[in-house]
């Protein structure tokens, strides 16, 4: 597991005592129409910005902490490379809760069923936190320029229960198991990826150093043709499989569902062929001086490769005598079998784990900075619900049954 490091981290632990504030960016009341009654308030995400374009939202109802994003991205450039375990990540997040005054993600040192309904599956829960989703991923390395004779090739692949890949239009990124709420696998470009995210992740850096960092990055994976494959395990997939309580779990139980991807890839031999155009080559050999003078007789050559008619003036034989010197005989009629063959080069690609090197900046989480003027929106946990119900009237009738009911100041009547 040393090669694999954790992207994408949601967790949420429920305190059945009750009494943490309420925190979030929006609240919203649910009103029993007949009573008045109002319910416990149900917040919505808060966003916490981190530097670098970094997200981590947190939310809690006053019983249960939620957090989610990404604690290797949280405060850095990038996350090439990041926390290799999942108490790091939690360390993370504790540290952002401590801020928010609320408590930390604990370990659960015990199961038990959730009372429910006959006709429901009973559901284990835990004394301690509980993983929503999590991402695995790992960096490899393919060779400068071989990145989408890889991605081709993998996308003709099948995993796990037959599942077949995609390959994106851009031809940067293949995907397994796409809409799926169970699980998700993808493989991508590293570089294409750090150059699109660059304009965001360095809009406010005022360091060269962290620019000339961020592109020397990019240059890195372009040299050694880094691609990221990524496993996304969800909430349904964990609870089947008993991977969601946090402290009885380890990262090794996760290995044996990182394997799809890897034996794919052992049954696949991946070559890479480039091909010369017919301008490139008679560039090459020296038969035309320019650019101009190559493509004009590259049309020729397309014109006599779909059978067209050519007409026999004193262009053609200048043509003709062009494409003699790189093997092409356009007086006799096109037959593919007789086409001489236009591979340039042709290799077989070698996959290796990317190393890091000596000049990345690695995740710490000592050194990783606090948020500077954290604000959160939030309220006690015994507040009066009567100064926060959300009506946009004073006064609103109701009708329950035969009894009208008066909203006032008062309250219900």
């Amino acid at each position: 597991m040393n090669e694999w490091f954790i992207d994408k981290l949601n967790m949420q632990q429920v305190h059945p005592m009750g009494g943490l504030a309420v925190v979030g960016k929006e609240l919203f009341w649910r009103v029993d129409a007949a009573t008045g009654e109002s319910t416990q308030p149900s917040p919505t995400p808060f966003r916490l910005e981190g530097s670098f374009s970094s997200l981590i939202t947190v939310r809690c109802d006053g019983y249960k902490v939620s957090v989610e994003g990404n604690p290797s991205r949280w405060m850095r450039m990038d996350n090439l490379f990041g926390f290799k375990t999942i108490d790091e990540c939690v360390a993370v997040y504790n540290r952002i809760l401590q801020q928010c005054g609320l408590p930390p993600f604990t370990k659960s040192t015990r199961v038990y069923f959730r009372q429910t309904d006959e006709s429901k599956k009973a559901l284990l829960e835990s004394d301690g936190a509980v993983i929503k989703h999590i991402d695995f991923t790992r960096n490899l390395a393919v060779g400068e320029g071989h990145e989408i004779a890889y991605l081709r090739a993998i996308s003709g692949q099948t995993i796990g229960r037959s599942k077949i890949g995609y390959l994106y239009p851009n031809q940067q990124t293949v995907d397994w198991n796409k809409g799926s709420t169970y699980r998700y696998d993808k493989i991508y470009i590293k570089a294409f990826d750090l150059e699109k995210h660059r304009s965001a992740r360095t809009a406010n850096c005022i360091n060269q150093e962290d620019l000339d960092y961020y592109d020397q990055l990019i240059d890195y994976c372009k040299s050694n043709g880094v691609i990221r494959e990524e496993h996304s395990f969800k909430r349904p997939f964990l609870r089947r499989k008993n991977l969601c309580f946090y402290g009885l779990v380890t990262e090794k139980d996760f290995e044996p569902y990182l394997q799809d991807l890897e034996k794919a890839m052992k049954r696949l031999e991946v070559t890479h062929t480039e091909y010369d155009t017919i301008a490139d080559q008679l560039m090459g050999e020296g038969v035309c001086k320019s650019r101009q003078s190559a493509n004009a007789t590259q049309s020729v050559y397309l014109q006599w490769l779909h059978g067209q008619h050519l007409k026999r003036n004193s262009q053609y034989y200048v043509h003709r005598s062009r494409l003699l010197q790189i093997g092409i005989d356009i007086a006799v009629d096109f037959d593919v079998t007789r086409l001489p063959i236009q591979i340039r080069r042709q290799e077989v690609v070698d996959i290796r784990t990317l190393q890091v090197p000596e000049w990345y900046r690695e995740p710490h989480l000592e050194s990783l900075p606090k948020v500077v003027g954290l604000e959160i929106p939030s309220i006690p946990a015994y507040h009066d619900t009567n100064n926060v119900i959300p009506f946009v009237h004073s006064s609103l009738n109701r009708t329950s049954g035969r009894t009208n009911l008066n909203y006032t100041n008062e309250g219900y009547r």
